[in-house]
């Protein structure tokens, strides 16, 4: 089931508080985890960096555990709601326009592409850590973005190219979720590359024409996509 905003089941042995205060433990949290990693954060770390005493971090959240789920959920429901508008093609907005648009801005949020995903790919890789409930969580997310993705890539890409490749969507999904998630990895060595959402957007362009190409004639170039893109459903 898709995670809705202000619809977040509450899960068990997490308490129903004040928004305000939960916020700020969240927020701190995401501020611990980039100065200290994901082994150096604990429970009262986030409580003294966030002012507040631990038992008001435990009432929110009885464990690390649910606390890192938490902190997941809503920057994925953050990050949807702020990239929903943007997402949209934009009238005469030819395909490649709207790729570099939407993969190469600098304008996505460093709230999710930076610690979130990071933090998932840290607890997917991680099978022993005893955050399983924040693990599973990721994870689940993560199916969700494929096939948002997917879904995204059969409704831009021009209809002769699906007709020929109809796996083309699939394949582009999994090489851009593949893609954030090595930057994530180098990004926790202080590694990941400053312009990685223009290389993703150059990659992506050049897998389609290169599946355009194949679509020619022997001997014959085959143009590059300038449909304007279509609006999702």
């Amino acid at each position: 089931m898709v995670l809705k905003m202000n619809e977040r089941a509450r899960k068990p042995g997490e308490h129903k508080t004040s928004a305000a205060v939960r916020s700020r433990i969240l927020e701190t949290a995401f501020q611990v985890i980039s100065q200290y990693g994901y082994s150096g954060t604990t429970m009262a770390k986030v409580a003294k960096n966030a002012g507040l005493p631990i038992g008001s971090v435990y009432w929110h959240f009885e464990s690390k555990d649910l606390l890192l789920t938490a902190m997941i959920e809503d920057s994925f429901l953050r990050w949807r709601q702020e990239t929903a508008e943007r997402n949209k093609p934009k009238a005469g907005e030819s395909f490649e326009t709207h790729v570099m648009r939407i993969f190469g801005s600098k304008a996505n949020p460093k709230y999710f592409a930076a610690d979130f995903w990071r933090l998932g790919v840290i607890l997917s890789v991680e099978k022993s850590v005893p955050e399983q409930t924040a693990r599973e969580q990721f994870l689940h997310i993560r199916e969700l973005q494929r096939e948002e993705l997917t879904s995204w890539w059969r409704s831009t890409l021009p209809e002769a190219l699906l007709t020929h490749s109809p796996e083309l969507p699939a394949r582009l999904s999994g090489f851009t979720l593949a893609m954030q998630d090595g930057n994530a990895i180098a990004g926790a060595s202080g590694e990941s590359l400053d312009d990685f959402q223009n290389i993703l957007a150059s990659c992506l362009i050049h897998l389609v024409s290169v599946a355009q190409q194949s679509m020619s004639p022997p001997g014959k170039k085959k143009a590059r996509a300038q449909r304007p893109a279509s609006n999702p459903a």
